[in-house]
């Protein structure tokens, strides 16, 4: 039986969750560095209608977006690149073999108005962008050493552009139908991109875990109903980061341009049927500020931030190392083993705490997964429907999730994560209780296509009590 067969790996990558948010505010360093801030990586089978012989990768920049923040609403940086890794050879080893660039470049169109948007925007042309933002896509064989390809334009002549930010039905009316669709674009080699405003696929009961797992009742143990469906309601379960947006980059990749061979492998013996991936961001080494010009930046890029596997950051990696940990590369994850070996949340908390019997220091387990720490895929694990996915992953039977399958936007890490703490995957420890937050799906459905994430919230139906307790709107869908 498969689950049987992954159950020893998966309870170590699972281990990573915790009870922790997703790296929306991951180190320190990076609370000053908003827009190189990685939030949330997600790679997987797309479940889109015939289009299910795709890899989609996707990252979120920049948590807790208010949608009514304007007049300059929240853009990608123009200085910082942002770049997906593929690692498809050596058994897997944090070495990157394939990368995928965004480079974004800003047009201020020229207007007598103090707003980056005005008038009716219907539609991705529209004169009323005045804060125009396109984007570069560079894609590298580094096993080559060669520049694949270059595009600033889509298969049709158009220039990549960044969708705008959603409004409200006044400025921005059918936000998807006019700009959230028609800002995916199909690259003349095949690929599909998207960079843009989206819903915050992340959900988690966020301010009960962080006064010190002050859980609202039924959690921190669900049973029945309050482990089905959407979860308690609130007030018994708020998801803390219902009603923001993110910046979202995507990329959709027919699954032979991701395997090391060209292949599309159908047995899991294959060494081609697993790759891993993880996203990053980098700056030039040199910034000079030659006030009141603009910024110059020199030099070769450098690393600011990555994410592979969701939390890892947040629950295995002390505050005081989280920005060395930010910089460094996943082929040098061994210099982090004796933290990941033996993690403060296991036994400080569930065994200490909660006094639950959790397998014992040193966790070799976690060694063989988070060294390095990627997000690997299994791509003979054909993907699961939308209407059909189980938020659990394997946990409820559904191999397709994370992280057989790597992970999609809808998975519950965290419930899938308090339970692997609990040793619910480990052989041994069988009999942990089904921990959770309460918190059990998004606050607005997820997309059956790409880019997969939701439509962003409209600012202007935006308010603190239907935008951030509990759950959100669905606005200008």
């Amino acid at each position: 039986m498969r689950l049987t067969a992954f159950r020893t790996c998966a309870a170590a990558l699972l281990l990573s969750a915790g009870g922790f948010a997703a790296s929306h505010r991951n180190g320190p360093l990076l609370l000053e560095d908003q827009t190189a801030n990685l939030n949330d990586f997600y790679i997987f089978r797309s479940w889109e209608t015939g289009r299910t012989d795709r890899v989609v990768m996707s990252m979120s920049v920049q948590g807790f977006q208010n949608p009514d923040n304007g007049p300059s609403y929240y853009k990608f940086s123009d200085s910082v690149l942002y770049r997906f890794n593929v690692n498809n050879s050596r058994g897997l080893d944090g070495n990157p073999d394939l990368q995928i660039d965004f480079v974004f470049h800003d047009t201020y169109r020229d207007n007598p108005t103090f707003v980056s948007y005005f008038g009716k925007i219907d539609s991705i042309d529209s004169p009323g962008i005045y804060l125009y933002e396109t984007y570069t896509v560079v894609i590298r064989d580094l096993k080559k050493g060669v520049i694949v390809a270059s595009y600033d334009r889509d298969k049709n002549g158009h220039l990549l552009s960044v969708a705008p930010p959603n409004m409200g039905p006044n400025a921005t009316p059918n936000y998807e139908q006019n700009l959230g669709a028609p800002s995916v674009f199909e690259l003349p080699n095949g690929m599909r991109v998207f960079a843009g405003p989206r819903d915050d696929a992340f959900y988690f009961d966020s301010g009960a875990t962080f006064d010190t797992l002050n859980f609202r009742s039924p959690a921190p143990v669900l049973s029945g109903s309050a482990d089905q469906g959407q979860g308690a309601a609130y007030p018994a379960a708020v998801d803390g980061f219902a009603g923001y947006n993110i910046s979202l980059i995507a990329v959709e990749a027919p699954i032979s341009m991701l395997t090391a061979n060209g292949s599309v492998p159908t047995d899991p013996k294959d060494p081609n049927a697993r790759i891993a991936g993880w996203a990053t961001t980098l700056r030039k080494i040199v910034t000079v500020r030659p006030s009141p010009d603009n910024p110059e930046h020199y030099g070769d890029y450098v690393q600011i931030d990555r994410v592979g596997n969701p939390l890892t950051v947040e629950a295995l990696i002390p505050l005081p190392m989280k920005d060395r940990w930010n910089r460094s590369q996943p082929a040098d994850d061994q210099q982090w083993a004796a933290y990941i070996a033996d993690p403060f949340f296991v036994n400080g908390i569930l065994k200490g705490q909660y006094n639950l019997n959790v397998p014992p220091a040193p966790r070799n387990d976690l060694l063989g997964v988070f060294v390095p720490d990627i997000t690997r895929i299994d791509l003979t694990i054909a993907p699961t429907p939308g209407p059909q996915q189980n938020r659990l992953g394997p946990l409820g039977g559904d191999n397709a999730g994370w992280p057989f399958g790597g992970r999609r936007p809808g998975d519950d890490v965290v419930d899938i994560g308090f339970r692997a703490l609990a040793g619910v995957l480990v052989p041994g420890y069988t009999n942990a209780p089904p921990l959770g937050d309460g918190v059990n799906s998004n606050d607005v459905p997820l997309l059956n296509r790409f880019p997969f994430h939701a439509p962003p919230h409209a600012g202007y139906a935006h308010s603190q009590q239907d935008g951030t307790n509990g759950r959100g709107k669905a606005t200008g869908m």
